[in-house]
């Protein structure tokens, strides 16, 4: 990113300090970049006592940002650098944006984000250590994330997944009358859907503020395949009972004509003249 700030100076200078310009969120700041501080254009004017001071130098900044990942993978989010001196106040040293907008026209294209707009603010801060105010320079951008690869390798994978599932356990039963493997494609589907949870965890930062909405998406798509699963199970300890000459109990009988009801469906014939009886 090429970086340009105009400052203005109060002060009868023609040199800058090594000092005077720092990032409040900068991990990384290494000794050749802060070399290129020291070169600047320098225009002094005598009669206002001010000089006109333009950086121009191409640098990398690493900063931290807060994220909002309650949208991901189809989120904004919104960065800010400030920028300021930890040396001078505002009668010292003062800052006014070169531009109302970061220059990105030597911007290369990202693979993972999309630039929506940026904005440059200048805000004046009085803190209770001292007496003057403080300009602070905030550099601010607006970024949106490029969902092809999470719709591509997470959500369309899950969706296709989930679907086979609940289709599977409305299948007919086997040729034996048993439904087990009914189990199995629970169970295999629940073992997919933890993998595909394991990706989606890897490829955020770990927060315990909120869930993402493809996390939200992916849990009640385990609780479904497994309360089919349970379901399914059920039935098949119900209909291994029956095989056997054990007629249902009236509780089980209940059971079954209030999930009958519930569901819209009826009760097979016999069924039905058990719990007459």
């Amino acid at each position: 990113m090429l970086l340009c700030i105009t400052l203005v100076l109060f002060l009868d200078v023609s040199y800058i300090t090594s000092t005077v310009v720092l990032t409040f969120s900068s991990l990384v700041m290494k000794d050749d970049d802060t070399r290129r501080l020291l070169n600047a254009k320098l225009t002094t004017d005598r009669q206002r006592r001010a000089s006109l001071i333009e950086l121009l130098y191409p640098t990398i900044y690493k900063f931290s940002c807060l994220l909002d990942l309650r949208f991901f993978p189809f989120d904004v989010q919104v960065c800010t650098m400030t920028f300021s001196s930890w040396t001078y106040d505002q009668k010292g040293i003062d800052y006014f944006p070169y531009s109302e907008k970061i220059g990105t026209s030597n911007y290369l294209e990202n693979e993972g984000w999309y630039i929506l707009k940026t904005k440059v603010t200048r805000n004046e801060v009085k803190y209770s250590c001292c007496p003057n105010k403080y300009t602070l320079l905030q550099l601010t951008l607006y970024l949106r994330r490029k969902p092809l690869f999470y719709l591509v390798n997470l959500i369309i994978p899950t969706s296709i997944i989930t679907l086979i599932a609940i289709v599977g356990f409305f299948t007919t039963s086997s040729a034996s009358g048993m439904r087990e493997e009914k189990v199995s494609l629970g169970i295999t589907t629940l073992l997919s859907m933890s993998i595909l949870m394991l990706m989606v965890s890897d490829q955020m930062p770990t927060t315990s503020t909120f869930i993402p909405l493809i996390g939200w998406f992916i849990l009640a798509m385990i609780i479904v395949i497994s309360l089919g699963t349970v379901v399914s199970s059920i039935i098949i300890a119900i209909q291994k009972r029956g095989s056997l000459g054990e007629r249902l109990s009236k509780r089980v009988l209940r059971v079954a004509k209030f999930i009958a009801y519930i569901t819209c469906t009826s009760l097979p014939s016999h069924i039905e003249k058990e719990q007459m009886m």
